[in-house]
């Protein structure tokens, strides 16, 4: 999911996802803070891009909302500016002004003109491998290797390879959707079941500046359709995600079909949440018309009037899914509760941890690692350099 190909290419900070608390704002901001103070660090090219950002409201409704949202968030982000619909015409012209008069209904926008806010996930990966190379010599990176079982084994766990087998004192599974799998077959996180959701986007040729999300649903842990240049092809545009349920475990590789199957546990508790989340109309209606972006013949045609919410201009002739783009999120579904779970998702036990979804996704990478780091250390009786990791990273850690 780390190759630009796979996700939204964006460091979430907190400032237009509007569904967050203030709360879950601040942590975001921390989290993303701490991967701008790493590439500043490193001095590494090639990681982050820079263009503006803006989140859009339509309409008298979404225009209060937003302005309360202004109003709560303003000293948090002090560089963000509140656009009327002249400043997003300015910033923006193709969403302000699309036949070059400005736009009948209410507009407005939180903005910033320019912001390191685009991420090539895969390079930074690798240069979190170069780095960790660097500095510690027992390091050891072994790929094509798949882990087949994970067991109890006396006083250590037992990792079960193809022809061979390790042995850690802890371990820690990020394995995305397959971590709430290996965790059931230790008997843990049986309070959870998953639903993959797989996310696509559509290609049309460019007509924003920098990244246009628009308005959240509060109730939806989904994100909403935005418009930003891809940093892979710069003449385009990606517009999306959708969202597709799919019974995957790897967007793509049909074979994981089964490993779903296995986990998903077919059971009353999972049949009645699932009864409960379809009573839901706006997750209902959510999921139907998603639907529909993924049927040939309909999709492009479908999707436009979803898209004319930020490029009104934009026609359904110059959509074009997005092949092999987009990557599966692994949204869990809280058994107990009857509901979607929101935020990050660990499972711990014994000297082994499951990140499951980590929450908003990549751009809180290296604060879900300072937090397991800290697990680990703690389980193996050591210590860690806190200070250090303060002067580093940011007050996160």
């Amino acid at each position: 999911n780390s190759a630009a190909s796979q996700n939204s290419q964006t460091l979430h900070s907190g400032d237009i996802e509007t569904n967050y608390s203030l709360e879950q704002a601040e942590r975001v901001k921390r989290a993303a803070d701490m991967v701008l103070r790493y590439v500043a660090a490193t001095a590494e090219t090639g990681i982050l891009h820079t263009m503006p950002k803006m989140v859009l409201a339509v309409g008298e409704a979404e225009v209060e909302r937003l302005r309360a949202r202004y109003l709560m968030l303003r000293a948090l982000f002090p560089a963000m500016r509140w656009l009327g619909a002249r400043g997003v015409a300015q910033m923006e012209p193709e969403v302000g002004r699309p036949d070059g008069r400005l736009r009948q209904e209410p507009l407005a926008a939180l903005a910033l003109p320019a912001s390191p806010c685009a991420v090539d996930f895969a390079a930074l990966a690798y240069s979190f491998l170069r780095q960790a190379a660097r500095y510690c010599r027992r390091f050891t990176l072994k790929l094509r290797c798949p882990v087949r079982q994970i067991e109890r084994s006396d006083a250590a766990w037992r990792l079960q390879l193809d022809g061979a087998a390790l042995y850690a004192d802890c371990v820690a599974v990020c394995a995305g959707a397959y971590s709430l799998g290996f965790a059931h077959r230790l008997d843990l996180g049986q309070a959870f079941s998953l639903l993959p959701v797989a996310g696509s986007f559509f290609y049309a040729p460019r007509r924003v500046r920098g990244k246009v999300y628009t308005l959240q649903s509060e109730r939806l842990p989904f994100a909403a359709v935005h418009a930003d240049p891809d940093i892979l092809w710069p003449d385009r545009m990606r517009l999306g995600p959708t969202a597709l349920i799919l019974p995957l475990l790897e967007r793509r590789r049909w074979r994981s079909l089964f490993d779903y199957l296995r986990l998903i546990g077919w059971d009353a508790t999972l049949l009645r949440t699932l009864a409960h989340l379809m009573r839901e109309r706006e997750l209902r209606r959510y999921a139907l018309r998603n639907l529909l972006y993924e049927v040939p013949g309909l999709r492009t045609h479908a999707f436009v009037h979803e898209a004319a919410k930020i490029l009104p201009g934009l026609r359904a002739s110059e959509l074009r899914p997005a092949r092999g783009c987009g990557g599966l999120r692994p949204q869990l579904i809280d058994k107990r509760a009857q509901r979607l779970y929101f935020g990050p998702a660990w499972i711990g036990g014994e000297g082994i941890s499951f990140q499951v979804t980590p929450s908003p996704g990549a751009s809180s990478c290296l604060a879900q690692a300072v937090e397991e780091a800290g697990r680990i250390t703690a389980y193996l009786g050591r210590g860690i350099r806190r200070e250090a990791l303060v002067t580093d990273l940011g007050t996160h850690a």
